[in-house]
């Protein structure tokens, strides 16, 4: 388990990323699945090990997740964060449901509760699709470099 404090800890991370990375990221198709995905690794300035992974439904264009996952020393993955698209989601411990863009947020109390540690979301209006998520999501993660995406495809 991560600790709320840990979790800001690893969001607050200098992660360096190159412009030209983020100008090649090119959601792929998987076989026989139904969405696009693409995948980076992402070290931090402390050398902490990240994955950003994109993944976009191929029918459709409001389904994708942006997702930072951090990999601990034991290579366990732990999603801090998953930006997503519009779907129907459930905050199981508050009770509340809606249909709308939303972020997940790593948090102690979803994983105390024996729910996954991404399971708290909250409604956002700062994007509609997933380039525009990817680009909230580094900026709110601490990633530092070239965070234009011109001439994204």
């Amino acid at each position: 388990m991560l600790s709320d404090s840990e979790i800001q800890s690893l969001i607050d991370e200098i992660k360096p990323i190159p412009s030209q990375t983020l100008k090649n990221i090119h959601p792929k198709n998987k076989e026989n699945r139904s969405y696009k995905e693409y995948d980076l690794e992402v070290k931090s300035a402390s050398g902490k090990a990240f994955r950003i992974r994109i993944r976009e439904n191929i029918l459709n264009v409001l389904d994708f997740s942006v997702i930072l996952i951090y990999v601990d020393e034991k290579r366990k993955y732990h999603i801090l964060r998953r930006y997503n698209g519009k779907h129907i989601h459930r905050n199981q411990i508050e009770k509340n449901k809606f249909r709308d863009f939303h972020i997940h947020m790593a948090t102690g109390r979803y994983q105390e509760a024996g729910f996954r540690i991404e399971g708290y979301a909250e409604v956002t209006d700062s994007y509609n699709n997933w380039k525009d998520a990817l680009t909230k999501m580094l900026k709110d993660c601490n990633f530092k470099g070239d965070m234009s995406l011109n001439g994204f495809n």
